[in-house]
């Protein structure tokens, strides 16, 4: 079954999912931890090995209709090889929405860490249920995506009417060898309405974060 199939009434429902994996020495790559049951766990095991491969702290995997971004957590650990354990926060992500800033991960990051190095050892189920609770509340709970998300996805929507009607201006052009002038001002109006618009949500935005400083 193709991976995307198995959760992907959540990730259109919430802006992510998150996945805790661990580079176990002996068992090796794994998930300890999903809010809901994935039933490829080699899918799991895969997207972890890839991500072991590069030496980022930060990874961006992409797959065809979601991506994962994961943060690699070093656990001191004196009985593992190395003496730490690996650990990784995985938040797999619809495709149309946006990257998490690593201003984010690495909050997300402290609030792992909070658990503890002697719990978080432990690869227990109820203790990592703490640390998805309060992501859930911090993120998954408020109306908006995440802080200033909804914004991005604004923007980039009226971006993107800005690019479907430069492309039908240059289609119409290779089509006809001509312009007609009332077409190219119909849509430049258009186009100017939609920066109107992108100009409004930064600025609505900005205002906003600059009261809750």
């Amino acid at each position: 079954m193709y991976p995307y199939d198995g959760f992907k009434d959540y990730i259109e429902k919430y802006p992510f999912i998150v996945i805790i994996g661990k580079y176990d020495h002996i068992l090796g790559p794994r998930a300890i931890f999903s809010p809901i049951i994935i039933d490829d766990d080699q899918f799991i095991r895969n997207l972890l090995r890839d991500a072991l491969n590069t030496k980022n702290k930060f990874v961006i995997l992409n797959y065809d209709k979601f991506y994962s971004q994961v943060c690699k957590v070093d656990i001191k650990d004196e009985v593992a090889r190395g003496k730490k354990q690996l650990y990784a926060i995985i938040l797999v992500r619809h495709v149309d929405y946006p990257l998490i800033p690593t201003v984010y991960f690495q909050r997300i990051e402290t609030i792992f860490r909070k658990l503890g190095e002697e719990n978080i050892l432990k690869d227990d189920n109820s203790i990592f249920e703490n640390f998805f609770n309060e992501i859930q509340k911090m993120y998954l709970d408020k109306n908006e995506i995440i802080p200033l998300e909804s914004a991005n996805l604004e923007i980039r929507s009226e971006i993107n009417t800005i690019r479907g009607f430069c492309e039908l201006i240059l289609e119409e052009k290779r089509k006809t060898g001509k312009l007609s002038e009332d077409l190219i001002i119909k849509y430049v109006e258009i186009m100017l309405d939609s920066c109107d618009d992108i100009i409004e949500t930064i600025e609505k935005n900005l205002h906003n974060s600059l009261q809750g400083s």
